[in-house]
């Protein structure tokens, strides 16, 4: 079984993953999407969380990605837990840091 992980999401600055960190980065929401992209260009392992799967908010890093496709695509689930929002006091753009867990079936 996978050991849960936390992480903070990389790729935050594209697409409108800053708008939606600022609307949905809270514990309110509580877990996110993990969407494997297979296709991905830049990187074949890549894997997008969002918002019900669609609304972005950015990507496992790349070596956590690597590790945790292989698993995705034999059918085993993820999910990611709202952990905190990253701010720094000087800069406005935020982050975003999930913990990551497996879904084991009820038996």
């Amino acid at each position: 079984m996978f050991k849960s992980q936390i992480v903070k999401l990389v790729g935050v600055l594209h697409e409108n993953a800053q708008d939606n960190i600022q609307k949905w980065g809270c514990p309110d929401i509580g877990t996110y999407a993990l969407v494997r992209e297979k296709d991905n260009p830049h990187d074949p392992n890549a894997i997008r969380v969002a918002l019900f799967g669609h609304y972005y908010m950015g990507y496992l890093p790349r070596h956590l990605a690597g590790v945790l496709a292989p698993m995705v695509d034999s059918g085993r689930n993820f999910i990611a837990e709202f952990v905190s929002v990253n701010r720094h006091p000087y800069h406005e753009e935020v982050g975003l840091t999930i913990r990551i867990v497996e879904m084991v079936p009820v038996q």
